[in-house]
């Protein structure tokens, strides 16, 4: 967060303490000169390699797929990966763009830490590949580190982080084609590295669709866990802060590349093919000074309360004026002490850090509880938590129900709300960068923001259910959450 002045000191969001276990994956963007969109991350255990043939178009099967899942290596889940992406591919892309499929010519695994492995498609040597994956249109080839990269993904998240890595690299090999590397020559304009890799997220989500709906015959299944944790994969992704996305390097923050995922898993690849520069709006911004940029932009947790209370409370309040211009109603400051409102501290404790006392109107945060939670994912995951407990607080002055599993999905949706606001905000306080990659984290790691009023929730819900909310209401506004 950033207010007037740029003061602050921002940390870096940990992944320690996730539901779905991350390692840190730094994001290095760099592409390969003219050649390759590329996938980079920090190295990791070996792995075997996995044959250059199973890869899309093929015939490559599991020996008996009506055995259950059991355990398997990187190596399994690469080669199982590769064939589902490829059964889908064959019959998604002539149903979705009129076509015939062209199966991809080469899938190449790469270990980088073999002086004697040979120098995969498009670089001069393995070692290039270290913690990298990348698709070459050039060659036509999708190349991945078999030795560090897909074995930490596999290890730290998951086999759907394996997927979701080669379903984007795949994701530009559509591009390809349906010439948008060609048109890209001719208009660089028309398809900058940030529009190029969100389609590639956008294929990917497609094609983890179709693995999700497969469910549980597919030898390779997403089910709501694993989904979630492709989204984690994603945010690990996610661009340096400060990247704009004009630049040449730019692939998305966690908001923009999560969102990509999630259009091409509710429309499908059509979607993704209709996405440009005039239809597709990219969240990140370079940090608003350089006091903003040095400090990284978290407020301290002292500062970030006092923010947020004003801020929130006027906005709110609004919502409410808008609703119902006769209530009056003022929205609460926000108290600091648990123990100083009308509700049981015990049922309070179950909404989490942030709360809502429905007995008496108030929003309170618990700061102990708060602390960790900002070490671990940076400032705006605790204001995006208070920002749900005043949307609960909306809807009581609104008198609508605060308890039940509506209250708290929409609760999650005027949060989006008001974060949309804060994107390019006309006062003294707004986003800095890396805040909204902060409210997917929280949101994808803990279901805090959507508990109601009574500190419950509806079992069924996921991290992805509670990220799709926050986007209907930061895009869509208080409107798109039916207030």
């Amino acid at each position: 967060m950033r207010t007037a002045g740029g003061s602050g000191t921002r940390r870096a969001p940990r992944a320690t303490g996730w539901r779905v276990r991350l390692a840190v994956i730094a994001f290095l963007a760099t592409l390969l000169a003219g050649c390759a969109h590329d996938v980079p991350g920090h190295p990791g255990a070996a792995a075997p390699a996995v044959p250059a043939t199973a890869g899309p178009g093929s015939d490559t099967r599991p020996s008996d797929e009506s055995d259950p899942p059991s355990p398997r290596s990187t190596e399994e889940i690469t080669t199982l990966a590769v064939a589902a992406l490829g059964d889908y591919w064959r019959a998604a892309f002539p149903a979705s763009f009129g076509r015939p499929w062209a199966p991809i010519r080469v899938f190449a695994p790469v270990h980088p830490g073999d002086p004697a492995a040979a120098a995969p498609p498009c670089v001069h040597g393995a070692t290039e590949l270290d913690g990298r994956a990348f698709y070459c249109p050039a060659a036509d080839a999708v190349v991945w580190d078999a030795e560090n990269l897909l074995p930490r993904l596999h290890r730290n998240v998951g086999p759907a982080a394996v997927a979701v890595v080669l379903a984007h690299e795949i994701g530009h090999a559509i591009q390809n084609r349906l010439g948008v590397d060609e048109a890209r020559h001719t208009e660089p304009e028309r398809y900058p590295t940030i529009l190029l890799e969100a389609m590639a997220d956008c294929y990917a989500g497609a094609a983890l669709r179709h693995l999700a709906d497969a469910a549980p015959v597919a030898v390779l299944p997403i089910g709501p866990l694993e989904r979630d944790a492709a989204l984690l994969a994603l945010v690990e992704f996610r661009d340096p802060l400060g990247t704009e996305p004009v630049d040449d390097i730019a692939h998305g923050n966690a908001f923009d590349r999560v969102s990509a995922f999630q259009d091409g898993y509710a429309d499908g690849p059509v979607r993704c093919a209709e996405m440009t520069v005039d239809n597709r709006q990219f969240t990140q911004r370079r940090f608003g000074s350089a006091a903003d940029r040095a400090r990284g932009g978290d407020l301290p947790m002292p500062q970030l309360l006092t923010a947020i209370s004003g801020d929130a409370r006027g906005w709110f309040g609004a919502v409410v004026a808008g609703h119902d211009p006769a209530a009056g109603w003022q929205a609460p400051a926000l108290e600091t002490d648990p123990g100083a409102t009308a509700c049981d501290e015990a049922a309070l404790r179950a909404q989490g850090p942030a709360r809502f006392c429905a007995a008496d109107g108030a929003v309170v945060v618990d700061r102990a509880a708060l602390a960790p939670l900002q070490r671990r994912f940076g400032d705006f995951a605790g204001a995006t938590l208070i920002a749900s407990r005043y949307g609960l607080a909306a809807l009581a002055a609104m008198a609508e129900p605060t308890t039940g599993a509506s209250a708290g999905r929409t609760a999650v949706c005027l949060a989006g709300a008001y974060t949309g606001r804060l994107i390019d905000p006309s006062g003294t306080f707004g986003l800095s960068p890396g805040d909204l990659d902060e409210a997917i984290g929280v949101l994808l790691a803990a279901d805090w923001a959507e508990r109601d009023a009574a500190g419950e929730i509806e079992p069924a819900e996921h991290g992805y259910e509670r990220v799709l909310r926050f986007r209907t209401g930061l895009l869509a506004g208080p409107a798109g959450c039916g207030t």
